[in-house]
């Protein structure tokens, strides 16, 4: 049976630019040479906001009072395997709380993940994004709109997916 796990993702904005981190430091990382958005796990006893708040200081280093984080909607990634090259893996389901924030003033900030990039929101590099978050990403940057999808992977790719509140 698969597991479930609960995650949370933010886009930082400023001004026309979103901030997004290319995945290059982590040993048997499953977004290696991938760009995404700022975010991470839930730890226990955590809601949602509290993880993004904290995984935004973490992996970017921006501090945010409640108020500045505006939800923006869920994703719902369904049999993504850990491995991309074997499909008899357990496959790990997850619930992602989307947010949006926008900053001031843009900083240099190292961690561990990755690599952080501004890019002008017509410019973002979907080509080296995975493929769910090429039909979500946009709506983010080009609404305010809460948005809600489901995307079922098998091994890397999509193989099914909706999206939208119609």
């Amino acid at each position: 049976m698969p597991m479930h796990k609960l995650a949370t993702l933010a886009y930082i904005f400023y001004e026309n630019e979103v901030l997004l981190l290319y995945r290059n430091k982590k040993e048997n990382d499953f977004h290696e040479g991938k760009y995404v958005g700022i975010g991470g796990r839930l730890e226990p006893g955590e809601t949602p906001l509290e993880c993004i708040i904290r995984e935004i200081k973490e992996e970017a280093g921006y501090e945010f009072d409640p108020s500045e984080v505006h939800f923006r909607g869920y994703i719902y990634f369904d049999e993504i395997n850990r491995k991309k090259e074997s499909e008899d893996l357990p496959a790990f389901n997850w619930l992602v709380f989307i947010y949006t924030v926008t900053v001031k003033e843009k900083r240099d900030f190292t961690n561990s993940e990755g690599e952080l990039h501004w890019f002008l929101k017509e410019k973002v590099p979907y080509e080296n994004m995975w493929g769910g978050d090429r039909i979500f990403t946009p709506k983010l940057l080009e609404t305010e709109e809460i948005i809600e999808g489901k995307f079922l992977y098998k091994n890397t790719g999509i193989s099914w997916w909706t999206f939208g509140r119609d």
